[in-house]
């Protein structure tokens, strides 16, 4: 027992020594990533303090029932676990406030935590001055209360008892309360606030109040009026779940999809905190959605079926990366179906859902090259209740393979190739009772004639700008995303709304109205150069211009006659293969656009990619470049992954030669690592290997280019 007392007041000296330099020199101090986790276990240990204490108080309240002896040994004990707990739990906690927490409560639980420690070993150090010690013990129980009531107050708020009162109290719901009152705070309360509030500000971002969302964080504005797409929330909420920068962080409550679309039209109506649902205009996306999935009196009928629950197998085995089938709620059969990635879309991801033909009445298949087979399809789909077809490209001939769909309540045919014509079909569709028509060639006196003949069904028309209120445009966009070409390729930069006018420039200078007119698609000549830059900007009448958009287009170089990989790597969001990845024709850029399923990650194995050019070639490579990922949020720190590269050569597979080498262990500037170039020496080879291994955390790989 002596050696032990003495090992545990040697390390109470020490670890309050540590304490004590960690204070002085707060302001010094950074934490390597791979402590990080240390200080994350804080809220794990901060629960045995309590208790010791507890328990020593109890034990010095019943000292008359121990002899004298056994009370000594037992209370020395729990105090010197009680003071080690305490330490640790709070050295713990100091780590953890330098990830960067900061706010008056943070300050009180810090603070407050130190003095406990203190006082703790203060206790270890009188516990023979009787009196003394017994004043001290009750004060150490007081703080113990006080430290975790400020503690409790970062993790849930600090009207988290008072929560369930002041809920009973709130006034009801009604047409005349603000949308953003009623479900848009609801929303961010239970979802967002534990990490963001007056007391816990992750990421110096507060979404308690208006005032503190106004202000935004670390990273710019929270959401940007009229352009969800636009908007850092939403940028976030769409990452993968596993990504670091996804919000909310996996672990915590999500965002529903009906949360999500609410968010989106609440942000695309111009983020209006006092607008109320009366106040909106009946044509208005946001009013219509709130009033069909959000109000009292549409919510209170659960629509009834009568056709059987789907079997839960068929339900997983159809679920992927690029298709989401989720049955409505755990009471009803009905389920809703969205298919993602244009790329990789095929007409089998539509008629695998033959399976659950029955139980599907909700579809969403936007911005897919949807055809007449696929249209044939859903014609099939007899329970179907609501279609989602925006910017498929579609034509008013392709809504007569509906007509079947009896029970089809909504439809929406914004941003495709629909005319007036598309009345015919819908007049066949007797359960209808909205349309979206939004950027479309039909124009507002034909609108008023569709009022006309279906005066039971609502049209929507989407957003229509006056003289008072323009809007901006968004930013033109490249058609497939391919930017890896060869000189003399044609690209397609175009823009989702109709009449839009794209001005260009090919020699750096920023566009404007007077620039080139882009008329068709546009031919890239490289002149010789490995990458050129376009720099783009929309115009329309009634419109503010968009921002400027860089496109930067690289040269393709040589391709191999065959490309392998030794290990897949971590494949995000996307199905496919790696190595298709790493010569897929698109690479990211920095234009800001984050397009995370265009490159493979590796974090235990290497990158092993071998290239074989042939036996008749007459190429002799100069350079291969890595092109590695990166994400557009992400810190430095994170970026930089990459512990060395290799390149190999060998004309017979089984001779290799190591011709470089390369450690950026300690590179700490993320422009080192985005393009690696390893030069090739002189002589032709047959076989070249690329070996690039990580450093711990995932490298980001979404090219590799011979040149």
């Amino acid at each position: 027992m002596k050696k032990i007392t003495s090992i545990a007041l040697n390390a109470l000296l020490f670890l309050h020594c540590l304490l004590l330099f960690l204070i002085v020199f707060e302001s010094s101090v950074k934490i390597p990533f791979w402590l990080q986790p240390v200080g994350r276990m804080h809220p794990i240990l901060l629960h045995f303090p309590v208790a010791f204490i507890a328990l020593l108080v109890l034990l010095n309240l019943l000292k008359g029932q121990l002899d004298k002896d056994t009370f000594k040994k037992i209370n020395l004990f729990l105090l010197l676990i009680t003071a080690l707990s305490t330490v640790l739990a709070t050295i713990m906690g100091f780590v953890l406030s330098l990830e960067g927490y900061e706010s008056d409560v943070m300050r009180l639980h810090k603070w407050g935590g130190i003095i406990l420690s203190f006082i703790l070993y203060g206790l270890v150090v009188l516990r023979e001055k009787t009196r003394l010690y017994q004043a001290l013990l009750y004060v150490g129980l007081l703080g113990v209360v006080v430290v975790g009531h400020y503690g409790a107050g970062l993790t849930h708020g600090t009207g988290f008892i008072t929560e369930p009162l002041l809920v009973a109290k709130k006034a009801e719901v009604n047409d005349n309360t603000p949308i953003y009152a009623a479900y848009i705070k609801p929303i961010l309360d239970s979802k967002c606030t534990s990490c963001h509030n007056d007391q816990k500000q992750k990421g110096e971002l507060n979404l308690s109040s208006i005032k503190g969302i106004a202000k935004g964080g670390k990273n710019g504005a929270l959401w940007v009026a009229h352009q969800p797409e636009r908007s850092l929330f939403m940028q976030r909420v769409h990452l993968p779940i596993e990504e670091k920068e996804h919000m909310p962080p996996e672990g915590k409550p999500q965002l529903t999809p009906n949360e999500i679309e609410l968010l989106e039209a609440w942000i695309l109506h111009g983020t209006n905190d006092t607008i109320s649902f009366a106040e909106l205009k009946e044509n208005a996306p946001l009013k219509a959605l709130v009033g069909e999935k959000w109000q009292k009196s549409n919510s209170s009928k659960i629509p009834q079926y009568d056709f059987d629950f789907a079997d839960k197998t068929v339900l997983e085995s159809l679920n992927s990366p690029y298709r989401t089938v989720i049955q409505k709620s755990p009471k009803s059969p009905a389920i809703d179906v969205s298919i993602y990635g244009e790329s990789t879309y095929s007409l089998e991801h539509l008629t695998e859902l033959s399976k659950i033909k029955e139980q599907l009445v909700f579809l969403n298949v936007s911005k897919l090259p949807i055809d007449s087979k696929a249209m044939a399809f859903i014609g099939t789909l007899t329970s179907l209740e609501q279609v989602i077809l925006n910017g498929t490209g579609i034509e008013s001939t392709d809504l007569k393979a509906l007509e079947a769909c009896v029970n089809l309540k909504s439809i929406s045919l914004s941003s495709t190739n629909v005319d007036a014509s598309v009345l015919n079909s819908l007049k066949q569709l007797k359960n209808l009772k909205e349309v979206f028509i939004w950027n479309t060639s039909i124009t507002a006196e034909e609108v008023e004639d569709f009022k006309k003949a279906l005066p039971s069904v609502k049209f929507f028309e989407g957003y229509v700008s006056d003289a008072n209120t323009l809007v901006s445009l968004t930013p033109p966009i490249l058609k497939g995303r391919v930017n890896v070409i060869n000189s003399g390729d044609k690209v397609k930069i175009w823009h989702k709304m109709d009449g839009v006018q794209i001005r260009y420039t090919e020699n750096g200078d920023v566009p404007d109205e007077t620039s080139k007119l882009l008329e068709s698609d546009l031919v890239i000549d490289l002149e010789g150069q490995r990458t050129k830059t376009i720099k783009a900007i929309a115009y329309k009448e009634g419109w503010k211009p968009s921002k400027v958009r860089n496109f930067t287009f690289q040269d393709k170089g040589y391709l191999p006659e065959s490309f392998e990989l030794e290990y897949e790597g971590i494949l995000h969001e996307y199905t496919g293969s790696a190595k298709r990845i790493l010569l897929d024709d698109v690479v990211m850029n920095n234009s800001g656009v984050y397009v995370s399923k265009f490159w493979s990650a590796f974090i235990e194995q290497p990158l092993i990619a071998t290239a074989d050019f042939g036996d008749e070639t007459t190429t002799e490579l100069k350079e291969i470049i890595i092109s590695m990922g990166y994400s557009f949020y992400q810190s430095r720190a994170n970026q930089c992954s990459v512990d060395y590269v290799e390149l190999w050569t060998s004309n017979d597979k089984d001779d290799w030669k190591l011709v470089q080498k390369r450690s950026y262990k300690n590179t700490k500037n993320l422009n080192d690592i985005r393009n690696i170039v390893l030069k090739v020496p002189k002589g032709k080879h047959r076989y070249y290997k690329v070996v690039a291994q990580p450093s711990g955390i995932k490298m980001h790989v979404d090219q590799i280019f011979f040149y």
